[in-house]
């Protein structure tokens, strides 16, 4: 007679956040009409105060035109649900999805967003 084990159902784990916390998202101009400079912009994920997670946006560069060093200059900062409102205010949102926040360990919830434009399965852009 053959014993039959049931053993339990195996839960999935949660994906856990990427050991990077400094992501890449694009470029913007900065500077007067006709003299205006390349400033590469950063996403970073910063740590967790009373449950919510804070993310900033930095840009490296240096602080006196004699400085031999580049330095990470932080330019805004936003809780974890704000995070499309900064980004459209550097004109950002266009170049980052939802997926790529994910994907950074962002854990925003759709259902709290709002204009969300659903493009493909997957992919939510903000307007």
């Amino acid at each position: 007679m053959n014993n039959i084990l049931i053993l339990p159902k195996k839960e999935k784990r949660t994906k856990p956040l990427p050991r990077q916390r400094v992501f890449y998202i694009g470029f913007r101009y900065v500077g007067p009409y006709l003299c205006q400079d390349v400033q590469n912009l950063y996403l970073k994920r910063k740590g967790m105060i009373n449950g919510i997670r804070y993310w900033s946006i930095i840009t490296y560069g240096k602080y006196d035109e004699d400085d031999y060093k580049t330095y990470s200059i932080e330019l805004d900062e936003c809780e974890e649900n704000k995070i499309f409102e900064m980004l459209r205010k550097y004109e950002l949102s266009d170049m980052i999805s939802l997926d790529d926040l994910e994907d950074m360990g962002c854990k925003i919830k759709t259902q709290n967003l709002e204009n969300v434009i659903k493009i493909s399965d997957k992919t939510l852009i903000i307007k």
